[in-house]
């Protein structure tokens, strides 16, 4: 008999595995929910406890005959199709956990999470890094080695066997969703881009996350660049640079303009400050050889997808 995690209590498993998560991506698979069951109250707190679920209720998959007995603090979803191949991480013998671009699949069924929503975890997994999900704060997240899933093994989700329920939302989120972020910064700015105006982003399209640029032997990687357009954004953190480092990026930088590349600094109160926002946007709209006309509803809509995403964001 085996415990399955899904939805969000499988996304703060998968958090909350730190540095480990790439073993654990690594443990076996399987699609078949044979055996699994809602777990009783000892279980319960175990999973709690030792597997960093915070959440309650705490969501598990079962087949659709398994007993109907509601158990306390579990929300059961029944599944009477089949699933995807290898969507499930046996991470015990009695216990598997949702894979990461099933749980994206999962969350898109839900009520509560919305476009923006459904593409920043996404963004997250696709990413090298993951939230704590003990902290309420963006700014507590952890590097990990390696992606734990890629934007095309979410879209595979698409082609299961049986239609999901958030199938439209998935489909719409996945035209703003990129592979390689390193932070929750690189995620909120690709976002701010990415989306669709009628979701309050730009509506961008040809981004690239951590792109390579090989300069004279070097190797350069922009946090966000246009690559046919030879346009990057590079992100300044709030840590303190020193000497030695500010020169090591103003070198990198003139060797990047060197090659005709055109590199954008954006630091975080140019996110949370309208009139820098805005600053922001007609720097890199004139790089582009573009010009923005935004309407009074588009820049309603911007706000409110600044506020969503930036923690201290102003109107």
């Amino acid at each position: 008999m085996s415990i399955c995690l899904c939805d969000i209590s499988a996304l703060e498993a998968i958090r909350s595995s730190g540095k480990l998560v790439g073993e654990l991506m690594d443990h076996p698979r399987t699609s078949s929910l044979d055996g699994c069951r809602a777990p009783n109250a000892a279980e319960l707190d175990d999973l709690l406890v030792g597997l960093g679920v915070r959440t309650r209720p705490v969501h598990v998959l079962t087949p659709w005959g398994a007993s109907t007995l509601a158990q306390p603090g579990v929300r059961r979803h029944r599944r009477d199709a089949p699933l995807p191949r290898a969507s499930l991480v046996r991470a015990k013998d009695d216990l598997l956990i949702s894979s990461p671009e099933l749980v994206v699949a999962q969350l898109a069924a839900r009520r509560d999470y919305g476009i923006v929503d459904l593409a920043l975890v996404a963004t997250e997994l696709c990413g090298t890094y993951l939230l704590d999900s003990s902290k309420d704060s963006w700014e507590g997240f952890t590097n990990i080695d390696r992606a734990v899933c890629s934007r095309s093994r979410i879209a595979s989700m698409l082609d299961a066997p049986a239609s999901m329920r958030g199938a439209p939302k998935l489909r719409r989120a996945l035209t703003s969703i990129l592979d390689g972020s390193h932070s929750p910064m690189e995620s909120v700015l690709t976002l701010l881009l990415c989306l669709p105006r009628s979701l309050g982003g730009i509506g961008l399209s040809g981004l690239a996350l951590n792109y390579r640029v090989a300069v004279a032997g070097s190797e350069y990687f922009i946090d966000l660049a246009i690559p046919k357009l030879k346009v990057g954004l590079e992100y300044n953190g709030l840590q303190y640079h020193a000497i030695e480092q500010s020169a090591r990026d103003d070198r990198r930088q003139n060797d990047l303009i060197g090659v005709g590349w055109t590199i954008i600094n954006v630091w975080i109160d140019d996110l949370k400050n309208p009139i820098l926002f805005s600053k922001l946007l007609d720097s890199l709209f004139r790089a582009m050889g573009r010009r923005s006309r935004p309407g009074d509803d588009f820049l309603k809509r911007q706000v409110e997808l600044r506020k969503k995403l930036v923690p201290g964001c102003r109107d």
